[in-house]
């Protein structure tokens, strides 16, 4: 091999040297930028049946999906707004859920009654108690008054997560949701 031959040779190797460097560089950057992915929340059953929907405002989210998830733990099927997925439309997921549940309850805060939606999904709740004998639960996540038709139930308190008392109303609102006859 010649002097020009040798210089070629060397030319490509380093050319091919430079654009693996390059790759692997790219590559770790993207991996550090990529942060892991959030678990997927728990999948709503379109179309199927619910032992209980649950209402709550948009600032009682974290509380609603808390308690929706305690309850899935108890082996109770849970409708929770949050867990619509993607492609599908809300209010009607929301609608379907609703006729398909046994039960309904609303998360109660300071946040609740101030949310037009809300007060729709109350009044749907309360219409479902009158004429298909379903439970409406109220749940208490801060000190509020309850509104009249909400005041007459039992409300479940849930004020004071990690206490005794949480525990206590948590197993009540368990008791209250399980299908009769599920000794689960």
């Amino acid at each position: 091999m010649g002097p020009d031959e040798w210089g070629l040779a060397a030319g490509i190797v380093g050319a091919v040297a430079a654009v693996v460097s390059t790759g692997f560089e790219v590559r770790g950057r993207l991996a550090r930028r990529r942060a892991p992915a959030p678990p997927a929340p728990p999948a709503v059953d379109p179309g199927g049946s619910y032992d209980v929907f649950i209402s709550y405002a948009e600032a009682d989210g974290g509380s609603a999906e808390t308690l929706a998830s305690r309850l899935r733990a108890e082996g109770l099927r849970v409708f929770l707004g949050r867990w619509i997925g993607p492609g599908l439309v809300e209010s009607l997921e929301k609608e379907a859920a609703l006729h398909a549940s046994a039960n309904g309850l609303l998360v109660f805060s300071v946040a609740t009654m101030n949310e037009p939606a809300i007060r729709d999904e109350y009044a749907a709740l309360l219409q479902r108690v009158h004429s298909g004998g379903r439970r409406f639960i109220p749940v208490l996540v801060e000190d509020v008054d309850l509104p009249p038709f909400a005041r007459i139930r039992r409300p479940v308190d849930l004020r004071d997560p990690g206490s005794a008392r949480f525990d206590e109303g948590l197993a009540t609102l368990v008791r209250a949701l399980r299908p009769r006859g599920d000794a689960t």
